[in-house]
């Protein structure tokens, strides 16, 4: 059965979703008063004595009862599996009618419900006043399903910790810390060396910020005899100390501890914890890759150890031509194809997996559960050839997977993807429907909501209310997937909703989320967009910290997400003028995350306006290197060696960006633009025309084709030209300041007003617009008009130099050397000629400018706010191709994707 409408899926999935009626049994609020202790204070944690029952526990249960509650308790768990939450807590509730003592079920319906209540983050727990029990938590409003499931499992069962445990994960993750370290500190007492209990406390301490106790905890049941060494203590304490830079501390933990572990798939963790160790922070490839291998003796199913064995081995090929090079490079080599390299040792050890799978599976044939762990070999592969355009193979190597591993749910959802990538949208839902109908999941359920807001079905608005289903069935899965959290805000901050996209967002980041990245820079970015830029930074900062405490010890997806805080920090500090700090930002950014291509972009344009061109150029190779189809830093790199004069090399770059991204417009225009520049007009042309061919929506190549027709007097071509850009966008001022100009040279005065204020009214934070049209009022005699004009220029981009001037001119030929002398003071304290100077004027300026901005319903700047939507794909097969890249031509003046229109309208002028 599939899907093939939307609306279906969505009414399965509202069905899905009711709450339960009742909740049974009732709540006994009360302890026995005669065995309870009276406390000094609510901060005394010890335990209270909890209740016996009255009742005694029951008898000898016959066996057919136990096989009755085993399989109602399959059923249950079954129905919670498919997405039935409803139907699973009503059958756990009957399991507790025949039996109450049984405290596994006790346990999956409390959290059950905790996942319910997480989705739906209630914030708003009461303190707790006076002695703090458990019958005071329980009693606290608003009222818990959740806390009474817990509440009713302790009173049962109060020697099961992981009730217990279970208990105080929730109440940790609505924030409410004492309550949670109370519950833990309960369980502790059962069991001082329990190293679930152990983990879940060290984490609660890590947060707020007690390392030493965390270490403690975390420490103790791997020093104790009778404690029991798990992955996830090793390592949470290594990344806590690599955070800290206790390297060889750490290696000694990883070695000491990998062989008391039992579990063969925990082995593996620690063995790839270790192996990142070596390759990341002691730069030992060697011994990283010696461990990847151990990791395949001890586990050689394990998928996971696959993968990361393949893509180290694509990162040795940039170490090795690092060593090589000195990482350096004496001369330009954009035709060097590292990544094609890079690329080809990853396929090359996939394959070699999956030739070792085709052998263990008996030629194909389809594997049980618990043969292997899991299909993301393939993901791993599909997503390389995706990258690299080979779509049909991509298919062809999920097809693979999905005979081996029909049960695996994340290749129907990767094989959906590439379905997206070809534009066949009605068979990337049927891929994703067949996904959740084998396993309900959050980054499925994330994917189809996304391609329900790109692509709606009827072609027109896509339906909010399904969406949101959507991404509420998500967090109902799991409440703590960042990437859900921060779809969904970004989702709710283009419908205008800034209040809920913000509490989506304060809700991610109090869920604890695995991938905190995510949520952190949607915040991030809302704020800014808000004009509220110094506490997008600390956001930022924020999340680039809570990171580094929890996954610098391990190479994961999240690590490559969180360069993108990096990213938008260092952008942030470009935009306000500061390229000094820019510039440490992106490379410890690049020292953290790797060679990042965006990072490295970002380092270039630091050096670029710092005026270390030959820095710049470093930066720029290792970008284009990283990634071949990284046109904005093919473009930037081009334009940068035109302006230094270097035609030829500027020629070659701009042919390489265009060859691997035949579609971004930028390149096209950058191009034509220069051979306009150098006297070849033809060629300019033809340049054009081959743009806008491959990119038919590209204003600016309009734009700048219509200016360099204009400058040789084609004006019916430049006005042809210029229809053409209004008609796609009337909201481009650029647009209307060369259709008056086309005018202007025809004598056509009249007409040059009415169309710079027809353009102001489809364009009205236009500053440029404003510019044209005061010296147009200037030209007629209104200087107070001009002054006006200006002046909201001024309020709308306080940042806009040219502004300064036009105003400045305009006051000294009215001889006003009073107003002179105000804005020399008032231009003084915006900008700094000393660009390694911090000016924090610019920045709340830029601010102003924002707020100004999102007041008067405009746009959010591109450069500042393109790149919230950072979605997760389980498995490798990340959607990390949504991720709006950040828009280098609005960064950086005259870098812009623009720069071509800002050299043509000067020419037009002089």
């Amino acid at each position: 059965m599939k899907f093939t409408s939307p609306r279906i899926f969505s009414i399965i999935l509202l069905s899905s979703m009711g709450y339960i009626s009742a909740f049974t049994p009732a709540i006994n609020h009360q302890l026995v008063s005669s065995t309870s202790k009276t406390y000094k204070s609510s901060t005394d944690f010890r335990i209270p004595p909890l209740e016996v029952a009255s009742t005694s526990p029951p008898s000898q249960k016959k066996s057919q009862t136990k096989y009755k509650i085993r399989t109602m308790f399959k059923q249950a768990k079954q129905m919670e599996k498919s997405g039935q939450w409803r139907s699973a807590c009503l059958h756990f509730e009957k399991i507790l009618k025949i039996d109450p003592y049984d405290s596994y079920t006790h346990l999956a319906l409390g959290k059950l419900q905790s996942r319910r209540e997480q989705s739906k983050r209630i914030t708003s727990v009461n303190t707790i006043e006076g002695p703090l029990t458990t019958d005071a938590i329980a009693n606290t409003k608003p009222y818990s399903r959740a806390r009474a499931a817990f509440y009713n499992g302790v009173r049962r069962c109060p020697r099961s910790i992981h009730i217990w445990q279970a208990w105080a994960m929730h109440e940790e993750s609505l924030n409410q810390t004492e309550y949670a370290r109370y519950l833990f500190e309960t369980a502790l007492e059962m069991d001082t060396t329990n190293a679930y209990v152990c983990h879940g406390l060290g984490l609660l301490e890590q947060k707020a910020g007690n390392l030493e106790k965390a270490q403690e905890l975390w420490s103790r049941p791997l020093i104790s005899k009778k404690g029991k060494a798990t992955a996830a203590l090793v390592c949470s304490l290594g990344t806590l100390m690599i955070a800290q830079r206790n390297f060889q501390q750490a290696r000694e933990l990883y070695m000491t501890n990998v062989e008391k572990i039992t579990s063969e798939r925990e082995v593996v963790e620690v063995y790839m914890a270790a192996a990142w160790l070596e390759e990341k922070y002691f730069k030992n490839m060697d011994r990283a890759e010696e461990l990847l291998k151990l990791a395949l003796a001890v586990n050689p199913d394990s998928s996971r150890a696959e993968v990361a064995l393949a893509r180290f081995l694509g990162r040795k090929v940039d170490s090795e031509r690092l060593k090589q090079d000195g990482n350096e490079q004496t001369e330009i080599s954009p035709m060097q194809d590292m990544e094609s390299r890079r690329n080809d040792a990853i396929r090359e050890e996939l394959k070699h997996a999956y030739e070792r799978l085709l052998k263990k599976s008996n030629n194909g044939k389809r594997r049980k559960k618990s043969d292997v762990e899991d299909g993301r070999l393939f993901n791993a592969w599909a997503k390389l050839e995706v990258h690299e355009g080979n779509f049909d193979e991509a298919r062809n190597i999920l097809q693979k997977g999905m005979a081996l591993f029909p049960d695996d749910h994340s290749l129907p959802q990767a094989a959906g993807k590439v379905e997206e990538h070809l534009g066949n949208f009605t068979e990337a839902r049927d891929s994703y429907s067949a996904s959740l109908l084998i396993t309900p999941s959050a980054p499925t359920l994330v994917a189809y909501a996304l391609l329900e807001i790109s692509h709606p079905v009827d072609g027109k608005e896509f339906n909010h209310t399904m969406v949101a289903t959507l991404f509420d069935e998500a967090l109902l899965l799991d409440p703590r997937h960042g990437p859900t959290y921060n779809a969904y805000g970004n989702m709710e901050l283009k419908l205008g909703n800034t209040s809920r996209a913000r509490q989506i967002f304060k809700n991610g980041v109090m869920a604890n989320c695995r991938d905190v990245a995510s949520v952190y820079h949607g915040l991030a970015m809302l704020e800014l967009s808000e004009g509220n830029i110094d506490y997008s930074r600390t956001l930022l900062r924020k999340g680039l910290q809570e990171f580094r405490m929890h996954d610098s010890g391990m190479d994961s997806s999240r690590r490559q997400r969180a360069a993108f805080l990096t990213q938008s920090l260092g952008t942030i500090e470009l935009n306000c003028n500061r390229p000094l700090e820019a510039k440490k930002i992106f490379e410890s950014g690049i020292e953290q995350h790797g060679n990042s291509t965006q990072l490295l972009l970002g380092a270039a344009w630091s050096e670029l306006k710092l005026g270390n061109d030959d820095a710049a150029r470093t930066f720029f190779e290792r970008s284009v290197n990283v990634d071949r189809s990284h046109a904005q830093a093919w473009q930037s790199w081009g334009v940068m060696e035109m302006r230094a004069g270097n035609y030829n090399t500027a020629k070659t770059l701009f042919e390489c960006g265009i060859k691997n991204d035949p579609s971004h417009g930028a390149l096209w225009q950058a191009y034509a633009n220069m051979e306009s520049r150098r006297g070849n007009i033809e060629g300019a042309r033809q340049l054009f025309a081959a743009g806008i061919t491959k990119c038919p929506d590209h204003v600016p190549l309009y734009q700048t084709w219509a200016c360099l027709e204009l400058r040789n007097k084609n004006y019916d071509k430049a006005r042809t030209l210029i229809g053409e850009a209004l008609t796609r966008k009337k909201s481009h001022g650029f647009s209307w300041l060369v259709a008056a100009k086309i005018e202007e040279q025809l004598d056509n005065k009249g007409l040059v007003g009415l169309i710079l204020q027809r353009g102001l009214k489809h364009a009205p934070h236009s500053v440029k617009l404003l510019c044209a049209l005061a010296e147009y009022e200037v030209s007629r005699g209104k200087i107070n008009v001009a002054r006006q004009l200006l002046e909201k220029g001024l309020e709308i981009d306080p940042l806009h130099a040219p502004l300064y001037h036009s105003l400045a001119e305009l006051e000294a030929m009215v001889f006003n050397i009073e107003g002179l002398a105000q804005l020399n003071k008032r231009a003084a304290k915006v900008f700094n000629a000393n660009a390694v100077d911090q000016t924090p004027i610019s920045m709340k300026m830029l601010g102003n400018k924002l707020r100004k901005s999102s007041a008067s319903g405009g746009k959010i700047p591109n450069n500042i706010a393109s790149l919230a939507s950072m979605i997760e794909v389980e498995f490798d097969f990340d959607i990390e191709e949504e991720i709006l890249e950040c828009n280098p031509e609005a960064l950086i003046e005259n870098m812009t994707e623009n720069d071509g229109l800002l050299l043509a309208s000067s020419q037009i002028e002089t």
